[in-house]
């Protein structure tokens, strides 16, 4: 079939099902319209909204109008000295802030000035007691435990065991049987066959190699070589 026959065989077959030859029409178009934000036919068709140019042009030789005084905006008064939070511009005029000299080592002269403070407080050396020290008052002579952890009792004597009788084997245990092997007999060894071709693929590489490895006659070429494919006078001859 012929390109495009279908859409224009259903684009016929759709005209005639058209009451009008010109098809749909608007039962009161505009009377006049301006494109599309036009207002004829809205509710502000009789009272429009009025244009307002956004700058006057001034024409040739006339002067443009004076702006008008506008009332003065709302001033605050700033801080006279830095920003905010600044010593001096809070409610309490800085006196909740104090300098404080911060030497580099003054944590350390610090510190030993409180030692030489303390051992000024001291009486003498440490005290240390003339008696035996122990771990527990109540401890055990050979123990370092209390005797909390002892018996109020101690235990009953251990029972005499009675003695063993020994029976002497004259003769030693043998199985009834010795083992035969299994049901079908033990399988026939055999060679792994992965194994088998890797030696063989390892004697034929073997074979195959040359006895005398191939070397260059010439040696390598640290500059290009230009082809005889663009020498003009070789590719002649």
């Amino acid at each position: 079939m012929e390109p495009g026959s279908l859409a224009r065989q259903d684009n016929m077959a759709k005209a005639k099902k058209k009451l009008t030859p010109e098809g749909f029409k608007y039962t009161n178009p505009p009377k006049k319209s301006c494109g599309a934000g036009t207002y004829m036919g809205t509710f502000s068709e009789k009272n429009p909204f009025k244009h307002e140019t956004e700058y006057v042009v001034v024409k040739k030789g006339e002067l443009p109008e004076k702006v008008a005084a506008q009332p003065r905006n709302i001033v605050t008064g700033s801080a006279k000295k830095g920003t905010y939070g600044m010593i001096g511009t809070t409610l309490s005029k800085g006196s909740e802030y104090t300098y404080i000299s911060d030497a580099i080592d003054g944590g350390k002269k610090k510190s030993a000035a409180d030692a030489k403070e303390a051992s000024k407080k001291f009486i003498g050396p440490a005290f240390k007691a003339a008696c035996k020290r122990v771990d527990f008052f109540d401890g055990h002579a050979n123990v370092a435990a209390s005797k909390v952890y002892s018996l109020d009792k101690p235990l009953p004597a251990r029972k005499p065991e009675a003695a063993k009788k020994e029976v002497a084997i004259a003769i030693p245990f043998k199985p009834v049987a010795s083992s035969k092997g299994t049901l079908n007999g033990y399988p026939e060894y055999k060679e792994d066959p992965y194994d088998v071709k890797e030696k063989a693929q390892r004697e034929q590489a073997k074979k195959d190699k040359p006895s005398v490895v191939w070397k260059p006659i010439s040696t390598s070429k640290s500059l290009p070589t230009k082809s005889i494919a663009f020498n003009k006078t070789l590719a002649a001859e």
